[in-house]
């Protein structure tokens, strides 16, 4: 992607990443709704000051951590050489595979349109990159990009409700199927 690194302070990473480490934790011990940003900061053995400087609410925590997320898949896709729909769909399945627990918290405290919304912004960020130009998931059109993210969106969040029972491959090929179902422009879609 063609995105302008900005330096940023080792300190202020280190405190993220801390606040970040302290949501999760307290993820696991009680629901998303009842933890407070002092909680977050009690448990990061950091001041609340540090908190609300890095992140003005709760939900910025998470979108924070889950951008790092869409970041490295970005990362490993462009990593690719001439990317199809089916590298795409495979990299993106195996990769939230992966992740599937944070994905677990997210849907079971109700706090997974941070995926969506961000989703979305990665699409419509990659319909501008020449590297995904021959995509026929992504579009410089963002009511197909809106269409797109929300069939992945809710594709992913049946899988994590599932417990991931499908693997990657499977929901690849669900994905693909429907494309050709439906007659859709799918050349180089998948490699034999």
């Amino acid at each position: 992607m063609n995105q302008i690194k900005e330096k940023v302070n080792p300190i202020t990473l280190r405190s993220k990443s801390l606040i970040v480490k302290s949501l999760i934790e307290l993820m696991d011990k009680k629901p998303y709704s009842e933890i407070t940003l002092k909680e977050i900061a009690e448990n990061a053995d950091l001041t609340r000051q540090t908190v609300y400087r890095n992140f003005a609410k709760k939900e910025a925590i998470l979108e924070y951590y889950v951008d790092g997320f869409y970041n490295d898949f970005i990362n490993a896709i462009s990593a690719k050489s001439d990317i199809t729909l089916y590298d795409l769909l495979i990299t993106y399945f195996e990769y939230w595979y992966k992740n599937r627990e944070f994905l677990k918290k997210l849907v079971d405290n109700n706090v997974y349109q941070i995926l969506l919304d961000l989703h979305l912004k990665y699409l419509n960020s990659m319909a501008t990159d020449e590297n995904f130009k021959d995509l026929t998931f992504v579009s410089n059109n963002s009511y197909f990009n809106h269409f797109s993210a929300g069939g992945l969106w809710f594709a992913l969040k049946g899988w994590v409700e599932d417990d991931t029972e499908k693997t990657p491959k499977e929901m690849t090929d669900i994905i693909l199927n429907f494309y050709q179902v439906k007659g859709l422009n799918v050349k180089d879609m998948k490699r034999e």
